[in-house]
């Protein structure tokens, strides 16, 4: 059975964006998990009188029917997985190297092909393509800092409820910030695993 296209007429109504305004109508009758990751509206999109929607959307880029000045221009819309991903806090250039004031985690639509770099262990990692602020940073754009190797020494974050203990050990295995971690304590020998934050801790337990 034919899906029916929803029709969205916008009557004496100016966005200083039509992209934004597209946007915003697909992403009103999309599915739960899915989102919008980008449109392609074309720079001479100045004004929208209709927009016509497909009855259901699925991941990938489909085209929508748009009205404008009585002419008729069919948008690809970009749709994907919403997952958590970095985006930059500001414009980042070939060669910086990026910590936690440069990135924030967002979840947001990711497009099919350009895969999202590893939010978690983004930090200490160099930009080798420019990044603008508020995009997502792809994986092709930054280059993973190395794994610090086996028997790198580390500090320690331990916590147990409201208790947080502080010490120091030894990385039992290979293990890239944000990656797990499993750490052989100084002080008793007992090994014990949390996660690698840059540049060389490893918090064990739910820091508050």
């Amino acid at each position: 059975m034919k899906s029916l296209a929803i029709v969205v007429v916008l009557a004496g109504v100016a966005y200083a964006d039509p992209a934004d305004d597209i946007r915003d109508k697909v992403a009103a009758v999309l599915p739960p998990g899915l989102g919008v990751a980008r449109v392609y509206a074309p720079a001479t999109l100045t004004k929208i009188d209709s927009v016509e929607l497909p009855g259901e959307f699925h991941a990938g880029r489909p085209s929508v029917k748009v009205v404008s000045h009585g002419r008729t221009i069919w948008v690809p819309v970009a749709i994907g997985p919403v997952a958590e991903v970095a985006v930059a806090t500001h414009a980042l250039a070939n060669g910086d190297v990026i910590t936690d004031a440069d990135i924030s985690i967002e979840s947001r639509a990711t497009e099919g092909g350009i895969a999202p770099a590893p939010s978690a262990s983004l930090v200490g990692s160099t930009v080798v393509h420019a990044i603008a602020g508020g995009q997502t940073v792809a994986g092709k754009d930054v280059t993973l800092p190395p794994p610090l190797p086996r028997g790198s020494q580390v500090a320690i974050e331990l916590y147990r409820g409201s208790v947080r203990i502080k010490g120091t050990g030894v990385l039992e295995m290979p293990a890239r910030p944000g990656q797990p971690a499993s750490v052989r304590l100084a002080f008793n020998k007992t090994v014990v695993h949390g996660v690698l934050k840059a540049p060389a801790t490893v918090v064990v337990g739910d820091s508050p």
